[in-house]
């Protein structure tokens, strides 16, 4: 048969191998010397061995035949090219595939590629009830990163369920500000604690006039001195000067309360409601910046006020 194949006796050499059942010879030749992938399949069928469709599974993925390749594959039971098959399979968008092999290929090999993978073709599938029970059980997945990537894909109700699975609320308090529900935000906002996503959920809340939801948000901002700026800012360039009154008056009542709130509620009142800010200096007056709130005084033209302190 090697003879004839130098000889490039293609056929002969085929049905030498073919005779003697060297089958996994036979369908090389089909494949590499008579390039006839139609023969190899039906050859594959008749002999119906693993390591006969383990070939003809590569040469169909080599082809960009992603399907049946990954029917070949799983007919073989063979999960040992998993890395190509998910990036080809992928190129190809054929997620529905990629679920069959690799469920295929985890009861083969407990691999943390491989159920990692899986994890995400069941997102992009949008199982997501299967989801949510391959990463309740035991599994070796890089749940973090599987939820990062649905994220990024703009695939938020997958992300939402494995950030919740891993308990990742900073990111969950995001993925539920990108589904529009703020409410649920604000408790990952509560359950993370940190101020960074307070501040994400604070400004979401602000531009979907949540505001109920965003003062919650703010109140723990505020007792932060280098964070009271930008968050004066976010709420003044957009014109919700009512709003960041209420939540500045709201916060002057809390156990962090600091000289920064005092000062800035009072610039505000000489701004915006100019009546509040006498009362406001004759309860507060020692725990303003004086020299602030009297520039700010002086641009208002609030004389009275000017004379008191």
């Amino acid at each position: 048969a090697t003879i004839a194949i130098q000889n490039e006796l293609f056929e002969e050499a085929f049905a030498i191998f073919r005779k003697f059942d060297v089958n996994a010879s036979a369908i090389q030749v089909l494949i590499e010397n008579i390039k006839n992938l139609d023969r190899a399949y039906e050859f594959a069928e008749r002999c119906n061995e693993p390591a006969v469709w383990s070939q003809l599974a590569k040469a169909q993925l080599e082809n960009g035949q992603v399907k049946e390749a990954i029917d070949s594959y799983i007919k073989a039971d063979d999960p040992k090219e998993f890395r190509e098959v998910v990036r080809v399979a992928s190129e190809h968008d054929k997620w529905e595939d990629i679920v069959r092999y690799l469920q295929m290929a985890r009861k083969k090999a407990r691999d943390s590629y491989v159920e990692t993978e899986l994890a995400f073709a069941l997102a992009k599938t949008n199982r997501l009830a299967d989801l949510e029970d391959f990463v309740s059980g035991p599994n070796h997945a890089s749940v973090q990163l599987v939820g990062d990537r649905c994220f990024e894909n703009g695939m938020y109700d997958a992300a939402k369920l494995l950030y919740n699975n891993i308990s990742n609320y900073g990111k969950l308090a995001i993925t539920l500000v990108k589904l529009g529900q703020f409410q649920g935000a604000v408790e990952g906002a509560r359950k993370a604690n940190s101020t960074k996503t307070w501040k994400e959920v604070c400004f979401a809340c602000v531009d979907n006039e949540e505001f109920r939801l965003a003062q919650i948000c703010g109140l723990h901002i505020v007792v932060h001195a280098d964070e009271l700026e930008e968050l004066i800012n976010y709420y003044q360039d957009r014109g919700y000067f009512e709003e960041l009154i209420n939540l500045l008056e709201a916060a002057l009542g809390l156990d962090r309360a600091h000289m920064g709130m005092f000062t800035e509620l009072a610039i505000l009142y000489s701004k915006y409601k100019p009546s509040k800010m006498k009362e406001h200096l004759e309860l507060f007056w020692s725990r303003v910046n004086i020299p602030k709130v009297l520039r700010a005084a002086e641009q208002a033209h609030l004389w009275s006020e000017l004379v008191f302190l």
